[in-house]
């Protein structure tokens, strides 16, 4: 009996296996974790795109550099401050979530609330917006597979913290 992973031959029958090997999720194969999304130049994006919406990057650091730079921008667009609750990024009508129901149910089950209020200055607050985010994204059996991602995310969040105190972002004065 020869077997491989999609199929079975025995005594001439073939029999199709119906299980797939497991395809990590867009978020993963794109080193997107936050699946961030637009046209944007940003560093250490990938000259290979696989995806119309979804960016990649050369990274899983430079995804999340990008995603919480993108955070830190809302923050301070829409407060001129750089603090913002969970309704402002996801359920506005300029929202990040396209299911926002699952957002929202996901939220809730983690303990998160719409008036949550995060100072994305403050790493200990980001880190877990960035993990919810992340984790949803991917899926949580996938997200909690993933090999050093509290080291992952602290060197995308250095990265992202040093260029947003930097003279290059155009915001940098809003911050306090």
């Amino acid at each position: 009996m020869a077997k491989d992973n999609l199929a079975t031959q025995t005594d001439n029958v073939l029999i199709v296996v119906k299980e797939k090997p497991p395809i990590p999720a867009l978020p993963s194969r794109t080193n997107n974790w936050m699946s961030v999304q637009g046209n944007d130049d940003w560093e250490g994006l990938s000259d290979e795109q696989v995806h119309k919406r979804q960016l990649k990057f050369d990274s899983p650091e430079y995804g999340i550099r990008a995603g919480a730079i993108s955070l830190i921008t809302r923050a301070l667009r829409k407060n001129n401050k750089p603090e913002v609750n969970f309704s402002q990024i996801f359920f506005e009508e300029d929202g990040w979530a396209e299911d926002k129901e699952s957002y929202k149910l996901d939220a809730m089950s983690k303990g998160f609330n719409d008036t949550d209020m995060i100072d994305v200055m403050d790493r200990d607050q980001l880190k877990p917006l960035i993990s919810f985010i992340s984790n949803h994204e991917m899926g949580p059996e996938e997200y909690k597979n993933l090999e050093n991602k509290d080291e992952v995310i602290n060197k995308g969040l250095d990265m992202a913290y040093e260029y947003i105190l930097s003279d290059d972002y155009s915001l940098k004065d809003l911050i306090k």
